[in-house]
């Protein structure tokens, strides 16, 4: 019987100091899945690491902004200035040559197309090394309709003309 009793309060001490002590959990912060669809139907998953979200938009890494660019970027046709803290998108011409197509500079609420310039409200954003653009400034300013849709974790971005 004192033994029982014993045991009972033991269990009990265990179990009132294990619900008190301090619990150290280490979690990575939830992040939706995201997709995008282009103006041309096709469809891509973006993975965790490509998107970011600031002041409530979404930012897209370099390559998944190629599909609401009225012109095609080659291989290769990606480049980072880092004099300029800017992103170059380049395009072929006609007689073959690789050009400067369109900036963006780190920080600015605007992009440029050639000679034109086109304003932004989120500005794009360099985080761990990476560069990461505003996809819905970017689409609009090239006459595409963005919408969002937010579901059981899954952002869907739908970019059409």
């Amino acid at each position: 019987m004192v033994l029982r009793s014993m045991l009972a309060v033991g269990w009990s001490l265990m179990l009132v100091i294990g619900l008190c002590a301090p619990v150290s959990v280490s979690a990575a912060p939830y992040i939706d899945t995201v997709t995008v669809t282009y103006p041309d139907g096709s469809t891509t998953l973006v993975r965790n690491e490509d998107h970011i979200i600031t002041n409530g938009n979404i930012l897209l890494k370099p390559s998944y902004i190629i599909g609401v660019l009225p012109f095609i970027v080659p291989g290769k046709g990606i480049w980072w200035d880092d004099s300029r803290k800017t992103l170059i998108f380049a395009f072929t011409d006609a007689d073959d040559y690789i050009k400067e197509k369109m900036s963006i500079k780190i920080g600015e609420k605007q992009f440029k197309d050639q000679d034109d310039i086109y304003e932004l409200r989120q500005e794009a954003v360099v985080e761990n090394g990476r560069v990461y653009l505003p996809v819905r400034g970017i689409a609009e300013a090239y006459g595409h309709e963005v919408r969002y849709t937010k579901r059981n974790g899954m952002t869907e971005i739908v970019i059409r003309k």
